[in-house]
């Protein structure tokens, strides 16, 4: 696969803009990729493998050609997550043909307005690029001379110390029902690879989330709809508490000193798994962010249970972390301080 320095996302009602720039940047020989001019090598490769690779980990920099038409359309979507899922905010750069906002990318980051300068964004790309390569080759230079004493390094810690799986399907034998349930939370990153692969849209997420935390503001029926996509389902409120006590008698999932096994009392969720599991290796039921139940908590059916408290819960005068504790949120809103976790079946 060919490694590109920038790679341009735009609608086709746009691409007028895009050739002008590509022209530009091919005369400062940047390394482009432009889906309209790159037909001979695309031409019978599987889409979604391609626009993975290009707009994703073979590519410094995604320019966004961002206008209300960009935001409509729905392979413009699809790019734009993947460039999210690959790297931090500063590999996007947004080049704005009129003031829609644009989902997932903060107003605060910085961005040019089209002037129909086509000429002077190329060279900015060009310098920007430029500089990330000077960059990378002074880190280089830096850490070579010590390159070969951290490869035995790693070598010796590799034979000495075996990675922590934390992602696994955890048994859970209650009373009449067996089943498994994922030993942490569904995590940013991977319900915007279940929204690319199915082709929904992925929630915008607050502005403090990261990849590898909870995913949040997804409602209901979209945790549930994942769950069925992954072949499992939403633990019910009994099940939820069963696995969350992992057989023990204690106020919070894996103990009593809420500190040393929650997320809680902050302005963000942290990592999964960033504090102590409970007895059966289940992290974050208590904090972090709460979880959605199966059970509608009234017969009304107007309100769904969430369990588990989140990283904005406290202790007093209601302690909301608690394993017995019990919310109640509409099905259809997204809420910042609710994600969820999968449950499967135990099959014969």
């Amino acid at each position: 696969m060919t490694r590109y320095d920038v790679a341009i996302s735009v609608a086709v009602e746009d691409n007028a803009v895009a050739r002008a720039i590509v022209a530009e940047l091919e005369k400062l020989r940047v390394k482009c990729y432009y889906y309209e001019s790159q037909e001979d090598i695309s031409w019978g490769e599987h889409l979604i493998r391609l626009t993975m690779d290009a707009y994703g980990k073979h590519t410094s920099y995604v320019l966004l050609i961002t206008s209300r038409t960009f935001v409509t359309k729905y392979w413009s979507d699809i790019e734009k997550q993947i460039a999210l899922t690959w790297g931090q905010q500063g590999r996007i750069l947004q080049l704005r043909l009129d003031d829609t906002p644009v989902g997932g990318i903060p107003i605060q980051v910085v961005y040019k307005d089209w002037q129909n300068n086509p000429e002077e964004i190329a060279k900015l790309l060009h310098q920007k690029i430029r500089r990330k390569k000077r960059v990378v080759r002074r880190k280089w230079l830096r850490v070579s001379p010590l390159f070969s004493a951290l490869i035995i390094t790693g070598f010796i810690w590799a034979l000495t110390h075996r990675p922590v799986n934390y992602i696994k399907r955890v048994e859970v034998i209650a009373p009449g029902d067996t089943f498994y349930i994922s030993s942490v939370e569904v995590t940013v990153a991977a319900y915007r690879k279940y929204c690319i692969d199915k082709h929904v849209e992925f929630p915008e997420q607050p502005a403090n989330s990261h990849d590898d935390g909870p995913v949040r503001n997804v409602t209901w029926e979209e945790a549930r709809a994942y769950c069925e996509a992954n072949g499992g389902r939403l633990p019910t409120e009994m099940e939820w508490e069963y696995a969350a006590l992992a057989g023990e008698s204690t106020i919070y999932s894996g103990g009593t000193a809420a500190v040393s096994v929650a997320v809680y009392g902050k302005t963000r969720p942290a990592k999964i798994a960033s504090r102590k599991p409970n007895a059966w290796g289940i992290f974050d039921m208590t904090g972090n962010v709460a979880e959605w139940c199966y059970d509608w908590s009234d017969t009304t059916h107007t309100t769904r249970v969430v369990k588990g408290g989140g990283y904005n819960s406290v202790i007093n005068p209601i302690n909301e972390l608690a394993v017995t504790h019990r919310r109640t949120e509409n099905p259809e809103l997204r809420l910042k301080d609710v994600g969820f976790r999968v449950v499967w079946n135990k099959k014969d």
